[in-house]
């Protein structure tokens, strides 16, 4: 018990790292556009939420109950929302790789955090997000 919930602090420490380094290191317009790019429109929207997201849930990761569920969902569907991108446009990379061990981590969390409660709601609602989101991605870069 004591190692699964390291591993899930660890993963919040990089998930809040990753996010902060996010929003400082690059410029607002130019990650906004990059994910324009990707499909993620609009750009600007995505540029600051998926940061901050990032750097909540990771602080909040490590936690158990109705908090760290919410923290588990998000880093879950960030991680997932990733590796679907990455798989469908053929670039895959150590990012990529990342992000499937933030979605195992963000599962693992959310069996901690729903301990004793019903999950298929909430394993429900993650892949509704990352459904949702990778469906409008793609409608956005068929547009074009």
């Amino acid at each position: 018990m004591i190692a699964r919930s390291r591993i899930t602090s660890a993963v919040g420490a990089a998930l809040s790292a990753h996010g902060t380094a996010a929003l400082v290191t690059e410029p607002l317009g130019q990650r906004a556009r990059r994910l324009a790019d990707r499909g993620f429109a609009p750009g600007v929207p995505h540029a600051i939420l998926v940061p901050l997201l990032e750097v909540v849930s990771g602080t909040l990761l490590p936690r158990t109950g109705l908090v760290g569920a919410a923290a588990a969902a998000a880093a879950t569907a960030l991680g997932a929302v990733r590796v679907g991108a990455d798989v469908e446009d053929r670039t895959v990379t150590t990012g990529t790789a990342a992000a499937v061990g933030l979605t195992v981590a963000g599962l693992a969390a959310a069996v901690r955090a729903t301990r004793g409660r019903s999950r298929a709601g909430l394993l429900a609602v993650i892949g509704t997000v990352v459904v949702f989101e990778l469906v409008r991605r793609r409608r956005v870069l068929r547009a074009r």
